[in-house]
């Protein structure tokens, strides 16, 4: 089936142009590997249907939700509507009662990508109705939660498909739903958040954005909308430029200093959204679809999935704006070609030997904590050039404690240290000692959720503003170590919850060192510069 996609795809490349190397140029691999990236996704996502129709996931929160959004993507990445897999997930969809917000809008988006208003205007109204009925106080929620700005986007999509097919939206729903997002919008940096205790984020910042884009559109000719939009202009404004500042394809803006990699493909999705429904083809000096279609296509698995089937989703519908616009080599049949692009991708970064020990001997101080937003390790109370730990001694009026850590877990500093370090960050330090003329070329593999700094003998060596990330050892920072002592200090900020740690030293491939360095405290009593 992937040969058929690929054959179909070729075919409208040759028939526009004249036969290109594969890797005659940078921009020719990119399409092309986008290309063979949508043909992947849409068979993986063929292949996950069952024979109802039915996508499963979800059913019980959101029934009918992720078939909805499955059949819309097909339909968006170039799926025929006489297709099986399209026709017995329309069927699936139109044969299921609706009762959340995401999956009714989903449903929306999916009866106007059909192109056939009148066929479903049934569908439609009752659609729209359950939207208008459920919004409160301008939001929207879940069945049995509060409302947030993540279930109102969605909302606001299902209103513009609804508008498109021919439906009218009171006026009173676009003004509530306006008011608002502008009381999710954070009043010092301009981004939007999930919800009012939350912080803002990249994905709802775009996501936002593109609401009230859609808001715009649906507000046409109706002075009550576009007058209370004016009103807020400013606001706007700095939003986009909270977006345009913190634009980056793998990493979700969290607050004004920092970024998650929660939610990174739905963050791009409203990344496209907001970009489409506006003309934009930039973010300041960045070129947003070209920059997340690189990520996208070397972050695809080899089964063509994103993570699961609804990052597959996200990814393809941001793709999706890729148009067949290049050559392919003469002669080259479609399998040719696949192997052809997937070369191109680069290799997988190497991961840790998971059954090494971890790092045990440390010495630990802290938390000190911080009244901004993810600024801990941003403006230090000491300087790591200076700094000489040692057990017993003192920093910052916390003193250094000597800690055995387990070798085949990671710990919670909160417990190490008896105290909660949630808006603050604690220190690790332990030596490092290493007898070779030669230098040492080492990987320091962490477990850590938030923002991280390393330093080696004073000197930074690796960091990251990263929030809400995976504990799962994958942080990787390089090191070369001369021969002497040396002090290793890890700098840990925590935002919620446990704080965890845990870290294992390998070789540039990520398995055991051969010889091995000496670790531990007694390691580092001399910087060995």
């Amino acid at each position: 089936m992937l040969a058929g996609v690929l054959a179909l795809a070729l075919a409208v490349v040759l028939a526009q142009e004249p036969a290109t190397p594969v890797a005659a140029d940078p921009e020719v691999s990119l399409s092309m590997r986008v290309n063979r990236a949508i043909a992947k996704g849409v068979e993986r996502l063929k292949a996950q249907q069952q024979p109802d129709g039915n996508w499963a996931g979800f059913e019980g929160e959101h029934p009918g939700g992720l078939t909805a959004l499955c059949t819309f993507t097909l339909l968006k990445s170039g799926v025929r509507r006489s297709d099986d897999a399209v026709r017995r997930g329309l069927a699936r969809v139109l044969d299921t009662e609706f009762k959340s917000t995401y999956s009714t809008s989903v449903k929306l988006l999916l009866l106007d990508a059909l192109g056939d208003p009148q066929a479903y205007r049934e569908h439609a109204d009752a659609s729209l109705d359950f939207l208008v009925q459920n919004q409160v106080a301008g939001e929207w929620a879940y069945p049995w939660g509060g409302a947030d700005a993540s279930n109102s986007q969605f909302a606001l999509l299902g209103l513009r498909a609804a508008h498109r097919m021919g439906l009218e939206v009171p006026d009173a729903t676009l003004v509530n739903a306006i008011k608002a997002l502008y009381r999710l919008q954070d009043e010092k940096n301009g981004g939007f958040k999930y919800e009012l205790n939350r912080q803002a984020t990249g994905g709802m910042t775009a996501a936002s954005l593109g609401g009230l884009r859609v808001l715009e559109e649906l507000g046409q000719g109706r002075s009550a909308v576009t007058g209370l939009l004016r009103k807020f202009q400013k606001q706007h404004e700095l939003a986009d430029e909270f977006m345009t500042e913190r634009w980056h394809p793998a990493h979700n803006a969290y607050g004004p200093n920092a970024w998650t990699p929660g939610f990174q493909y739905p963050y791009l999705w409203a990344v496209e959204r907001w970009c489409g429904l506006t003309g934009r083809a930039k973010l300041g000096e960045h070129d947003w679809y070209e920059e997340g279609a690189r990520w996208l296509v070397d972050e695809q698995g080899d089964d063509g999935a994103w993570l699961g089937t609804q990052e597959t989703c996200f990814a393809l519908l941001f793709l999706r704006r890729a148009t067949m616009s290049v050559g392919a080599p003469a002669g080259t049949t479609p399998e040719e070609l696949a192997k052809e692009i997937d070369a191109l991708r680069p290799p997988r970064p190497p991961e840790p030997q998971w059954d090494l020990p971890r790092i045990t001997d440390w010495l630990v101080a802290g938390p000190w904590r911080s009244e901004g937003q993810n600024d801990a390790l941003l403006k230090l109370p000491f300087d790591p050039a200076k700094l000489v730990p040692r057990e017993g001694g003192k920093i910052q009026k916390r003193a250094w404690t000597r800690e055995t850590f387990k070798p085949d877990a990671w710990v919670d500093l909160d417990a190490i240290l008896g105290a909660e370090c949630d808006h603050g960050f604690a220190a690790l330090a332990t030596g490092l000692a290493w007898e070779l003329d030669r230098p040492l070329e080492a990987v320091l593999w962490l477990e850590v959720e938030d923002p991280w700094k390393v330093f080696l003998d004073g000197v930074l060596v690796g960091h990251s503003q990263r929030v809400q990330g995976p504990a799962d050892g994958r942080v990787r920072v390089p090191l070369q170590v001369t021969r002497g002592e040396h002090t290793l200090l890890v700098l840990v900020e925590d935002e919620l919850g446990p704080a965890f740690f845990g870290a294992r030293l390998t070789g540039p491939d990520g398995k055991k060192l051969e010889p091995e360095p000496v670790l531990g405290t007694a390691a580092g009593k001399s910087k060995g510069r």
